[in-house]
């Protein structure tokens, strides 16, 4: 592939993350909260950046305050906002969670009718798909209109465009009107797709299967590359379309949150696979930077650099 621009544009939900600074303290008796930025393609971008990859972000936000914070964080990151499109009639999605370790992070979306829902053809149309490597798309952008006819457009031009497409299967059931459409729609995706990722509850789902081994079979089929599946303290395997199956151990850390860290293994992930490394270490690498993200606070505000990562699996004994 010819030298191009960027290594990958992440497309979909930015918006902004209120997480609670009281820890262990239900939602509803939480007093203060940090800004953060959020969304799993936000998420994705930052941790990728921060890994040395260079990354554009398209999506679509307000006009506020809060909205021009996101755009300079970014901006900060390394992360190129020319594909960042403002809304004057749509207001940034926002979204509050309370931390209760080791396992309970309640989470609420206010996301009534958010600006990224509202990407058209005409913004993704000066997106120069053929300068870049790769295209990072969230599920969760398939959940309503015009977001998904505008993503499967952005899809098919970065195909035709020789792009990898990378899809994140990001199941938010609260997110969906329609949850029962929801594997339907991520199937009309797949054929798009090189790489899909999830967590088990996202492959069983996306594959309407009751088990991740009769799931993968399915994506498989329509992928065309691989399907990695994300277990968490279980660590990761990568389904080849050649029949290989790559596993990865995980890390061993003491959890603070999980928010994020499908995302931080996402970007650790692709980083690996666009350098050319074999699927077992794409897949150890995404183990390291998801465990990295779970000892913190936050989800793209603490994403690891590509030494801490390298760092932390010198620590853990390495690959």
């Amino acid at each position: 592939m010819p030298e191009r621009t960027f290594d990958v544009i992440s497309l979909g939900r930015l918006a902004i993350d209120l997480y609670a600074d009281e820890i262990g303290v239900e939602l509803s008796r939480v007093r203060h909260f940090s800004v953060y930025a959020g969304g799993c393609p936000t998420n994705f971008a930052t941790g990728a950046a921060r890994l040395g990859l260079r990354v554009a972000m398209a999506s679509r936000i307000g006009t506020d305050g809060l909205s021009d914070g996101l755009v300079d964080f970014l901006t900060n990151e390394g992360v190129d906002t020319r594909y960042v499109v403002r809304d004057p009639e749509h207001l940034t999605g926002l979204a509050f969670l309370s931390i209760l370790p080791p396992d309970t992070f309640p989470l609420v979306y206010y996301r009534p009718d958010p600006a990224d829902m509202h990407m058209t053809a005409e913004d993704i149309a000066p997106i120069a798909f053929d300068d870049t490597k790769g295209l990072f798309v969230a599920g969760s952008r398939f959940s309503g209109e015009p977001a998904r006819s505008t993503s499967l457009g952005a899809m098919e031009l970065a195909r035709a465009a020789g792009a990898e497409i990378i899809l994140d299967i990001d199941r938010r059931p609260t997110l969906w009107a329609d949850l029962d459409a929801f594997g339907e729609h991520l199937r009309k995706a797949l054929p798009l797709v090189d790489i899909a990722i999830g967590t088990e509850d996202e492959i069983t789902a996306a594959a309407d299967r009751p088990s991740v081994e009769k799931a993968v079979p399915v994506l498989l089929d329509l992928v065309q590359r691989a399907v990695a599946v994300k277990r968490g303290q279980d660590g990761s395997e990568v389904y080849a379309k050649d029949g290989g199956v790559h596993r990865a151990a995980p890390f061993s850390v003491e959890v603070l949150n999980v928010l994020g860290a499908g995302d931080a293994w996402a970007a650790g992930f692709v980083y690996a696979f666009l350098q050319g490394w074999t699927w077992e270490k794409c897949a150890r690498f995404g183990n390291a930077t998801g465990a990295i993200v779970v000892t913190r606070h936050a989800c793209a505000n603490d994403m690891p650099t590509r030494e801490e990562a390298a760092s932390f699996i010198e620590e853990q004994g390495g690959f």
